[in-house]
């Protein structure tokens, strides 16, 4: 037998490692059949060093999402602004199924009805136009509402709120907004393009 054939077989019976495998005859690659491997690194020991946002990364618990109505009551603030809106949304729609004290006018050829109501300090309009032909007026109309003042008290301060709305094509338009003080009647002035009217709405 050759010095080559006689290597060909290593000590203990042990086979020659395959082609292609350098580190193959190293101890690390071979394994003992039914025999653990050793892990060297542990992972709670790295997560016990780590900071507590970290940490609750890798706890088997899944993090809870918060859903739509919960994300808009998070905060006291977020709360209040939420039921604001529920309350203001729900007077509305009182408003315009049942009705408050209801005033027609005319401004350039568009009807226009206002409806008011009192309510925890503020007053809810609701302003309906309706396009008595083609040839109505469209465009910009800037509104301006403040409580009548009584008479002997002209000289008194008062508040005054201010908005703009817009007439379009469409034969029937509602505007609903609201005041920032409570009066059993408001005097309402509206102007466009082509005309101005003055009018006093009773609140309900």
């Amino acid at each position: 037998m050759t010095e080559e054939q006689a290597g060909g077989e290593k000590k203990d019976g042990e086979k020659k490692p395959e082609a292609g495998r350098p580190n193959a005859g190293y101890p690390l690659s071979r394994r003992t059949e039914g025999e653990d491997p050793v892990f060297y690194y542990s992972r709670e020991k790295r997560l016990a060093k780590a900071p507590e946002q970290v940490r609750s990364l890798y706890k088997e618990e899944p993090r809870k999402r918060r859903g739509f109505f919960r994300s808009l009551t998070a905060t006291k603030p977020l709360a209040t602004l939420f039921a604001s809106i529920l309350i203001l949304s729900a007077f509305i729609i009182v408003l315009s199924i049942f009705g408050g004290a209801e005033n027609s006018y005319t401004l350039g050829g568009n009807r226009v009805s206002v409806q008011a109501m009192k309510f925890g300090g503020a007053t809810y309009l609701v302003l309906k136009k309706t396009a008595r032909d083609a040839n109505v007026y469209t465009g910009l109309v800037d509104m301006a509402v403040a409580p009548e003042v009584p008479e002997g008290k002209e000289g008194t301060p008062y508040p005054v709120f201010r908005n703009r709305i817009f007439f379009s094509l469409k034969e029937e338009e509602e505007y609903r907004f609201s005041v920032p003080f409570e009066a059993d009647r408001l005097v309402m002035v509206m102007q466009g393009e082509n005309g101005s009217l003055e009018f006093t709405v009773v609140s309900k």
